[in-house]
């Protein structure tokens, strides 16, 4: 039987565990950056350490509405295999600022067959928790529905999800760019990957250096198919940060509206 709650495996380390801390964190972040007033439909948010993506990740929530009351979060699988999609079917998600609800989509596109639940898939697995406390300090109240995505058809997974988005949906897609090469490379790698994505050219996203590329896929579908124009507003590494620029890992903020 599982458990109704899906711990938060990541307090402590990737981010401030103690609640007071946490959300003194993400007001330092958050406060660094402008709200552009626009009626965004979907961003792209980095799931490193908070010391290293925190910052990027804040250019997209601070311009979540406040009327979202449904988060569509997509994630990668980072230590496991699967064609398909892997709905977390918990009642809620465990966060230090408190737990976000699930919503009852969860079940329906379980019971669809557009997605199943594989407690393996999810259990080392940080791609989406690492954006929950951001979405709890940001969002009053709102419901989630949190997919792993697969190998999967993306033009037929995106088809299926825009039944499940309404005028209080926003698409959040968790990916990280490329790991682990120099800082100069990195930036040339990651330029292409941004301009892909910028341009919705789909076809080439398996050519890049990203490790949620299911996801973006799926994002770049339902984009073509709603019409939502997308924006970069900001990329970093993480040798802006840490200084070692010998083996960096790319973040960007993306927004859709």
């Amino acid at each position: 039987m599982k458990s109704s709650i899906r711990k938060a495996i990541c307090a402590g380390s990737w981010y401030e565990r103690d609640p007071y801390e946490l959300q003194e964190e993400l007001r330092l972040y958050l406060k660094n950056v402008k709200y552009l007033g626009k009626t965004v439909k979907a961003v792209i948010v980095p799931h490193a350490g908070y010391m290293y993506s925190g910052q990027v990740a804040a250019y997209s929530f601070k311009q979540l509405p406040a009327v979202t009351k449904k988060i569509i979060i997509m994630g990668t699988m980072h230590h496991y295999y699967m064609k398909g999609v892997c709905a977390l079917d918990y009642e809620y998600l465990e966060t230090p600022l408190g737990n976000i609800k699930v919503s009852n989509d969860v079940k329906d596109l379980i019971s669809k067959g557009i997605a199943e639940f594989v407690p393996e898939a999810d259990t080392y697995e940080h791609s989406i928790e690492i954006e929950l406390p951001f979405l709890k300090y940001c969002l009053k109240d709102f419901e989630i529905v949190p997919l792993l995505v697969g190998d999967v058809d993306s033009k037929w997974l995106a088809n299926k999800l825009i039944s499940y988005i309404d005028k209080n949906t926003v698409v959040v897609v968790s990916v990280d760019l490329s790991h682990f090469y120099t800082y100069n490379e990195a930036i040339k790698l990651d330029k292409k990957t941004i301009d892909t994505i910028i341009s919705l050219d789909e076809s080439s996203v398996p050519e890049l250096e990203i490790d949620s590329p299911y996801a973006v896929m799926t994002l770049i579908n339902i984009c073509k198919i709603l019409k939502w124009t997308p924006e970069l507003l900001i990329y970093k590494n993480s040798g802006d940060i840490s200084g070692d620029k010998n083996r960096v890992v790319g973040y960007a903020s993306i927004i859709f509206y």
